[in-house]
C-alpha cells in the first residue's frame, strides 16, 4: 500500500495463511480497486515451490478492505489455473477474473463474493489481461497463447476474438471509449482498435523495445502509457515507457524508469504515472507535465500490477 501524497510504502498486506502447522505463501499477479472503492481484490496463486501441498490447493482471490488494509474474503477457485487480472463493471456489481491456465474468466458477484460463472474461453486460449469499456457495456481481453483480442459482451458474456500477431499481454480502453489497445510482447507492437470503425491497426515499437507488458490511458483520452519490460522468454530486461497517442498512432515521448517496468496506473487527476518494475523492486513515478521519473517507492520484490 502506497501513500500517494508522501509518496512511500505504508503498509504491506500479507496473504499468506497457516496450514498444516506451516504457512503456505500466494504471489498476488494483479490488484484492483473496486470502483466504488470499498474494496481492494487481488489475484493470489500458490507459491508450488515452496509446499508441495500447494500444487492441490486452489488458487483465491483475495479481498481486503482499503480503510483497515486486512483481509476480509477469500474466494477459492481452481488449483493451478493461474489468476491473472481483475476488471470491475462500472456499476460495481460483477468482477471478471481471468485464469489464464484454465481457459475460463470468473465472474464473481462483488456483493455476495459468489462465483456465478465460468466462461469458457477455448482451448489453449490463455485470458490474461482485461478491461472494462467505459461505458459498461463490453470487457476487452488479450489472448497470451491463442494470440488475440477478445471482446467480450457483458449483456450476454459471449466473446468475439480477433486474431493478433503475436502473444497479447494486457489490453487497454482510453476513457471515451474511442480506443481499445493490446500489447503484443513478442512482435514488439501495440494493436489499436478504433471501438468506431472497428479497426485493427498496429503501432511498431522503437528497435530498442525489449517487450511490452501493462499500459494505462490519461484522464482526457489522449494518451496511453505503456511499459515495455521484456525479461521474460529470455529478452533482455526494459528500462523504457512510452507514452503513446493513440488516434495518431505515434510515440510522443519514452521515459526512463527502472529494471523492467511492468504494471501502469495514472493517477485520476492525470498528474502522476505510476510504475511497477518487477527486477527493481520500486515503483517509479513519472510526472506527466514533464514525461519525467521524479521519485521511486521501494515496494518488494518482483512487484506487478497497480491500481
Amino acid at each position: 500500500v502506497i501513500d500517494a501524497e508522501k509518496q512511500t510504502r505504508y503498509r504491506t498486506i500479507d496473504l499468506s495463511i497457516r496450514h498444516n502447522d506451516g504457512t503456505l505463501v500466494f504471489a498476488p499477479h494483479n490488484v484492483q480497486v473496486s470502483p466504488d472503492g470499498k474494496s481492494v481484490w487481488a489475484t493470489a496463486n500458490m507459491d508450488k515451490n515452496r509446499d508441495i501441498d500447494a500444487r492441490h490447493m486452489p488458487n483465491e482471490v483475495v479481498v481486503s478492505d482499503p480503510l483497515t488494509d486486512s483481509v476480509i474474503k477469500r474466494i477459492p477457485t481452481s488449483p493451478g489455473i493461474f489468476l491473472a487480472h481483475i476488471a470491475f463493471t462500472t456499476d460495481n456489481k460483477y468482477a471478471y477474473v481471468t485464469a489464464q491456465m484454465e481457459g475460463v474468466i470468473y465472474k464473481i458477484n462483488a456483493s455476495t463474493y459468489a462465483i456465478e460463472k465460468k466462461i469458457d474461453t477455448g482451448k489453449d486460449s490463455e485470458p490474461h489481461g482485461i478491461r472494462m469499456s467505459p461505458d459498461g457495456s463490453t470487457a476487452y481481453i488479450a489472448f497470451f497463447k491463442s494470440k488475440g483480442f477478445g471482446i467480450l459482451d457483458l449483456k450476454t458474456d459471449t466473446i468475439s476474438i480477433t486474431p493478433l500477431t503475436g502473444t497479447a499481454v494486457q489490453a487497454g480502453v482510453t476513457p471515451n471509449g474511442e480506443y481499445a489497445v493490446v500489447s503484443i510482447f513478442d512482435t514488439k507492437q501495440l494493436a489499436i482498435y478504433n471501438t468506431k470503425t472497428k479497426k485493427m491497426d498496429y503501432l511498431e515499437l522503437p528497435a530498442e523495445s525489449e517487450g511490452p507488458i501493462q499500459m494505462y490511458p490519461t484522464p482526457d483520452s489522449r494518451f496511453m502509457y505503456l511499459a515495455d519490460q521484456g525479461y521474460y522468454f529470455g529478452t533482455p530486461v526494459g528500462t523504457l515507457v512510452y507514452k503513446i497517442d493513440p488516434k495518431e498512432q505515434k510515440i510522443v515521448s519514452q521515459i526512463k524508469v527502472g529494471q523492467g517496468p511492468h504494471g501502469v496506473v495514472v493517477s485520476k487527476d492525470g498528474a502522476f504515472v505510476y510504475v511497477t518494475n518487477i527486477l527493481s523492486g520500486k515503483v517509479s513515478v513519472i510526472d506527466t507535465a514533464t514525461d519525467q521519473e521524479i521519485s521511486t517507492i521501494w515496494v518488494g520484490k518482483e512487484p506487478n500490477g497497480i491500481s
